[in-house]
């Protein structure tokens, strides 16, 4: 009888029980329970086929963010465990993430759209151009030029001064591959710089809801049907703080 109980355990349930007992087999339990929600988040994320890593290497590393959820989940702080998992779990597999600097051929493409459209504005008027000017000048509306915005701030970009070829001419920069710094003043730089650490800052000191929306958004790309399942929102109050979000950000950019 006590046997057929412990069958009809649901998954958050024996998770409670490991915290309160802490024995090996219903840590193996928990972990088998919750191995799926490793697969489906690696599966919905959009990995370059670009030889670094694979989904199968980022599965171990989810694995290790999922243990480490479950050591750390306190059940009466009123979080259900997939909620807290998840965070775990993609933090872990985003720091892999950037850690091997991973940039798909499509961010890359869009950071040097940015890059450059910046740059041409700045030769053209003298000074640093509004973000309205730069998605007229880049042909990209507003949205779009955010959507580039966050993944650099979010901390998902690549190291710029990572070594990633070796030629006959010496080692090639990252940073080489995307703009040309040179051709900025220090003061420029200094200006960029600035900006890109204000932004930053203001991220970091986000509610963590707005920050995990922003990151399942723009960086994992879920939907907001999705997002909203994970985080038993529904998809029109996902979408709310989304746009609250960016307004917000945004303000923080023009008014800097």
């Amino acid at each position: 009888m006590i046997e057929t109980l412990k069958k009809k355990q649901t998954n958050e349930e024996i998770v409670k029980e490991y915290t309160k007992v802490r024995s090996p087999e219903l840590k193996e339990q928990a972990i088998q329970a919750y191995l799926p929600l490793v697969r489906y988040i690696i599966g919905r994320m959009n990995i370059p086929e670009n030889g670094l890593l694979t989904k199968e290497d980022l599965y171990q590393f989810g694995i290790v963010g999922l243990i480490e959820a479950l050591e750390r989940y306190q059940p009466e702080h009123g979080t259900t465990f997939k909620t807290f998992a998840y965070k775990r779990i993609y933090g872990e597999i985003v720091d892999t993430i950037r850690r091997n600097g991973i940039l798909n051929r499509d961010q890359a493409k869009n950071v040097n759209r940015l890059v450059s459209a910046v740059e041409t504005l700045q030769h053209r008027l003298g000074r640093d151009p509004s973000v309205q000017e730069v998605c007229r000048e880049a042909k990209m509306s507003e949205q779009e030029y955010f959507e580039i915005e966050m993944l650099n701030k979010l901390n998902f970009t690549l190291s710029l001064d990572e070594r990633v070829s070796e030629t006959g001419e010496g080692s090639q920069l990252r940073r080489d591959m995307i703009s040309d710094d040179s051709q900025q003043s220090p003061e420029e730089r200094l200006d960029r710089e600035s900006m890109k650490n204000n932004l930053k800052y203001k991220i970091s000191r986000l509610p963590e809801k707005q920050r995990l929306i922003l990151a399942l958004y723009y960086y994992e790309e879920l939907t907001l049907m999705d997002i909203g399942q994970v985080l038993n929102l529904s998809e029109s109050r996902v979408s709310q703080i989304l746009k609250e979000t960016l307004i917000e950000l945004r303000r923080s950019i023009n008014y800097q």
